[in-house]
């Protein structure tokens, strides 16, 4: 009876669904010097976690990662806010606008113009992309659907006896 208590047990702890208290009845189990021939696997398994446990570290290690973790994330902080400020202060304001010349305004607003024009352009290329990117998925998964239906057809014709022309 005991036996198969055990058998379920391990069925169970394969599957991975046993509680601790189970897994505290095995170790025990398999902790015993006569066990069947069959479970023979199991035992070491067992004493492997046994022996495993009455294991411990001669000295203490330590632990840097931590110290470098922060200073790599302060040293990431201090990057973006010097990346955003940079940007900041580049942008022009509307007082170095304003200083500008009429010919140097012109070339200004016509730089602008230009890279809006290049902006929606490249927008619409984005779109036309996307639409390659959908008729190219298609043609993969008829392709995957083809290859299907030939295994199909091929299992089929393994079944009944059918012989390709």
């Amino acid at each position: 009876m005991e036996l198969n208590k055990i058998e379920s047990l391990i069925e169970k702890y394969d599957k991975g669904n046993t509680s601790l208290s189970e897994e505290a009845q095995l170790r025990s189990y398999f902790s015993k010097k006569s066990i069947p021939h069959h479970l023979v696997p199991y035992k070491q398994l067992f004493f492997y976690f046994e022996s495993d446990t009455k294991h411990s570290a001669q000295r203490s290690l330590k632990v840097r990662y931590k110290i470098q973790n922060k200073f790599i994330s302060c040293v990431a902080v201090a990057a973006a806010l010097l990346i955003f400020f940079m940007a900041l202060m580049n942008i022009p304001s509307k007082k170095y606008i304003s200083s500008l010349s009429n010919e140097e305004l012109h070339a200004y607003n016509e730089t602008i113009k230009a890279l809006e024009l290049i902006s929606n352009k490249m927008k619409e290329g984005n779109v036309a992309l996307s639409n390659l990117s959908i008729i190219s998925s298609s043609f993969e998964m008829s392709n995957l659907n083809i290859k299907i239906l030939s295994e199909f057809q091929n299992s089929t014709n393994s079944i009944f006896k059918i012989k390709s022309k």
